[in-house]
């Protein structure tokens, strides 16, 4: 155990807690220091979320103590969390869609002026925050109106915005472009020298290597370790979550001669998104669509899905044109699309595993307007056990699962509806090193039987180790097209931030 100076901010002191057939922790000790950032590793279900929700207020551990500056404590909302000083950034977004950007900063304490909303002051404090770490969101915007990103540094505007004396932050940097992690480090720098504690949650293992001063490892709900950062490397952290090496991190899959055309998209255009985007994709290849953030290839993927209109331009699906009125459609002819916001549009998270696993597969296996429901608990148990998702049973409420299971029920879902083609938007983000791996290794798996994936990623490692052939977007338009062969971190970045004047393939 490594000595920190002086009495922790908060202290875990041998804390367990069980759900419904599930024990999450047994015995954790752990304690975090003003001025440090602690980092919290592990695989998905390990435990670091339920962690979290103990030292905010969500919910509350079965036995064990926390402690506040060495005095116990025992929330029941929230809100005596927040008034202790401890603020959280969560993996999944909760921001309001609806209210303006302000809104959400000051959301819960509002100014006031003689019992009025201060408005004005409320837009000119949350202006001056985003201009001291260098973001330009105009403050009166709407949520729904940001991309992923943005909402993320608001959450972070947010948080740091409390005068905090804990920020805990769950993968936060997840939907960020490189100039807004830079952002968030510099933040970080920030509370660091105001004495702020931050525990900081990443699967990201650079970061860790570059922010963190001490780690402390999770292994199914027990602590393997608590150590400084200074003493690990990569590989060790990996070796001490999943208690062994990891061997063919990415899997690239063989991609067979003479190959057909299963996709075609020609001019696609779509106002304010995206002009004249065209490509193909071939049986049992693996495309990968790379770009900066505010590009445009989640736009792209969606409409390609049938899920956005397109105001010109047209897809062909094996030789054949198709103008997919619904996604509905498109999952007729054997297109899936695992989105980048699971939770939101990837999942009915109040339904139990098996529920979501078939949504994409219900009309095609009910006769007479019947579900066959033997069938469905059966192929439910069996992607269950083929993505091994931690799980009691497939009647688990998705809700109740941590991210990287969620995303893997996403996954089956489009398995069990035979999908032949999928586009995967951002597919592990947030998701652990041995999740990925397992993902990885079913992409290959899925296009070595004849499948074809289309790949968006922010992660350049990720597209470089995973692609067969890589497209570059910049400002809603093709830049180019690169080769595994010629494919490198450099020459996707400059396709993906000067650009080309060559458009197509």
């Amino acid at each position: 155990m490594q000595k920190e100076p002086g009495t922790p901010l908060v202290e875990l002191k041998h804390i367990s807690k069980s759900f419904p057939g599930v024990k999450v922790l047994e015995d954790i000790s752990v304690a975090f220091y003003p001025g440090k950032v602690h980092v919290l590793l592990g695989e998905n279900g390990a435990g670091k979320s339920t962690i979290i929700k103990i030292i905010s207020g969500i919910c509350h551990p079965d036995s064990g103590e926390v402690m506040i500056e060495g005095k116990q404590e025992r929330f029941t909302t929230i809100r005596q969390s927040q008034k202790l000083g401890i603020s959280v950034i969560h993996q999944e977004l909760s921001v309001i869609e609806d209210l303006m950007v302000y809104e959400n900063v000051f959301l819960g304490r509002e100014i006031r002026c003689n019992g009025i909303l201060d408005k004005k002051k409320m837009i000119a404090e949350t202006k001056n925050l985003m201009s001291g770490i260098g973001i330009d969101i105009n403050p009166k915007a709407y949520i729904r109106e940001l991309n992923n990103g943005e909402k993320q540094m608001v959450e972070i505007i947010r948080a740091v915005s409390q005068s905090s004396r804990m920020v805990i932050m769950d993968e936060p940097t997840s939907s960020l472009s490189g100039y807004e992690v830079d952002a968030l480090f510099a933040v970080m720098k920030k509370l660091i020298k105001e004495n702020v504690a931050i525990i900081y949650i990443s699967h990201r293992l650079k970061e860790i290597l570059e922010m963190g001063d001490t780690l402390t490892v999770l292994r199914d709900g027990n602590v393997v370790g608590t150590l400084p950062v200074r003493d690990v490397t990569e590989d060790r952290m990996v070796s001490m979550m999943v208690g062994r090496e990891i061997q063919n991190y990415y899997i690239k899959p063989n991609r067979k001669k003479g190959s057909k055309t299963v996709l075609e998209v020609c001019s696609l255009t779509r106002k304010g998104s995206f002009k004249d985007v065209s490509f193909h994709l071939m049986e049992g290849e693996i495309l990968g669509v790379s770009g900066l953030v505010g590009a445009g290839r989640t736009e792209v993927m969606r409409a390609v899905f049938g899920a956005d209109p397109i105001d010109g331009g047209e897809c062909r699906l094996y030789g054949k044109v198709y103008k997919a009125k619904t996604p509905k459609d498109t999952i007729k002819m054997g297109m899936g699309l695992i989105p980048e916001d699971r939770r939101g549009q990837g999942l009915l998270l109040g339904k139990n595993v098996k529920e979501n696993a078939s949504l994409a597969s219900v009309y095609a296996n009910s006769h007479k307007g019947f579900m066959d429901f033997e069938w469905e608990k059966r192929e439910a148990l069996n992607y269950i056990k083929r993505l091994r998702m931690k799980t009691s049973s497939e009647k688990t409420v998705t809700r109740n699962l941590s991210g990287g299971n969620q995303q893997k029920v996403v996954i089956a879902k489009w398995l069990m509806a035979k999908s032949r083609i999928l586009i995967m938007d951002e597919p592990t983000r947030g998701i652990d090193v041995n999740a990925k791996a397992e993902i990885y290794t079913l992409m290959k798996e899925f296009v070595e039987n004849g499948g074809s994936i289309i790949l968006v990623s922010s992660e350049l490692p990720e597209i470089l180790g995973c692609s067969n052939r890589i497209m570059v977007m910049r400002e809603g338009r093709v830049t180019g097209f690169l080769d595994e062969s010629e494919a490198t971190e450099e020459t996707v970045m400059q396709l993906a931030s000067k650009g080309t004047s060559g458009e197509g393939e």
